[in-house]
């Protein structure tokens, strides 16, 4: 799969802050915030495997240290479909008090 954007954010979740974040940006939750060893928080899928697969999903690499990646295999999304998948992170992360630093890779 090809990178099209991450979006790396800083700061810290609570349990409820995690949810209300997930679900703003439409992720289908994954792993429990209490487990340190747990690495993949949040998944969702834009596009079908059969149409080429995107996927929009959320890792935690250190309590404070937080990665959301749009991954898509064929045909990359619309830049505008892009653009408004990153405003809606950056509003979410905003809400939660996290700092986010936008990566644009196509």
């Amino acid at each position: 799969m090809n990178h099209q954007l991450s979006i790396r954010l800083k700061g810290t979740f609570g349990k409820g802050e995690l949810a209300v974040f997930r679900d703003q940006v439409g992720l289908t939750p994954r792993g429990r915030i209490d487990d340190d060893w747990d690495e993949e928080f949040g998944r969702r899928d834009l596009r079908p495997e059969e149409a080429g697969k995107v996927e929009l999903s959320l890792w935690r690499y250190a309590d404070d240290d937080w990665m959301l990646s749009l991954r898509c295999e064929g045909a990359p999304l619309p830049a505008a479909e892009v653009e408004e998948l990153r405003r809606t992170v950056l509003d979410a992360a905003g809400r939660a008090g996290l700092t986010a630093t936008v990566r644009n890779l196509s």
